[in-house]
């Protein structure tokens, strides 16, 4: 039954989070709101819904293993994973203002974590701290209008279903009240479930949270970034990518830290998070040369191969 309990969380989760952008981007177009801005709340939060959900009732459940863990594992899984698999559908190009604006906020990000997670706390305030970091994130997105290339996936996606009638405003609120409960009922049921099964086989709730749930809550940005590169809408995965784990450290932990302090497992001070850390700086090397940076197929089969290596030694450790 907990096996049951964990895809059937999972399954859950995603398809509150499809629905929460679709519904979300529907209302903010009847009332014009511009799509930029659009990209960088709603779907940025509809992507990421699942990994905050599950962190917040794990946060709130008493399992900062799993809250911490999920955002840890899913940003690696996001560059190891979700990049790697778009680069090796076709190379992707990255744009210069990500990596003289975006890059450097993940760098700092990143850091800023590791240094909260030294004592094996992450407190109120410093969770606070975050959350202000990521309102000033976005405030220098939207002074300087820098439009990412999520507004296609908004298109896309909302494409033909909305209506400026009052009907469908009502059914996109409703739907949206729906999914927001699908992620609150999914992602319970996912924490109780991956729970028991770690008590049952003896593994640590850290190891699935670092495994099994940060890879179905990275499922929507994986689903996404592939869909775009079949599609040869190749200029947008790098951006999402980044943006998805700026959001998941300022908002995810910030928030989970909030509501309740999470203690730290020193196993995942001591090992996960350099592996996080390293997979930014494999990013960033990428990056190079930076007159045409691009992640080749050879890069995103590198970073598939550096993702792999880090189960196996997260097993063998």
């Amino acid at each position: 039954m907990d096996y049951f309990y964990l895809i059937a969380g999972i399954i859950i989760l995603l398809l509150s989070g499809n629905w929460l952008v679709k519904s979300g981007s529907a209302i903010a177009e009847y009332f014009k709101i511009p799509p930029f801005i659009v990209g960088v709340t709603i779907v940025s939060f509809g992507t990421s819904a699942p990994e905050l959900f599950v962190s917040l009732n794990a946060a709130i459940s008493g399992s900062p293993d799993i809250a911490i863990g999920n955002v840890v594992g899913s940003n690696i899984a996001n560059i190891g994973l979700v990049l790697a698999l778009s680069a090796i559908v076709i190379t992707i190009p990255v744009q210069r203002s990500t990596i003289r604006f975006d890059f450097p906020i993940l760098i700092f990000a990143s850091i800023i974590i590791t240094v909260f997670m030294l004592d094996l706390m992450i407190s109120r305030y410093e969770g606070i701290i975050m959350m202000s970091m990521m309102l000033v994130y976005l405030f220098f997105i939207i002074k300087f209008n820098r439009v990412k290339k999520a507004d296609k996936i908004i298109v896309f996606k909302t494409k033909n279903d909305v209506t400026r009638s009052k009907s469908s405003l009502f059914k996109s609120i409703l739907v949206v009240i729906i999914s927001c409960l699908g992620l609150l009922v999914g992602s319970n049921i996912l924490v109780e479930g991956a729970g028991n099964i770690a008590t049952s086989l003896g593994v640590s709730e850290r190891i699935v949270s670092i495994t099994v749930i940060a890879f179905g809550t990275s499922i929507p940005e994986l689903a996404t970034s592939l869909i775009a590169a079949f599609k040869k809408q190749i200029d947008i995965g790098v951006g999402n990518v980044i943006g998805s784990n700026i959001f998941n450290i300022f908002v995810i932990t910030g928030l989970s830290s909030t509501v309740s302090p999470l203690d730290v497992n020193p196993t995942t001070m001591s090992f996960d998070i350099y592996f996080l850390l390293g997979f930014v700086v494999l990013t960033g090397l990428f990056f190079i040369p930076l007159k045409n940076p691009q992640i080749t197929r050879l890069k995103g089969l590198i970073l598939l191969f550096a993702y792999f290596a880090y189960y196996v030694v997260l097993f063998y450790n």
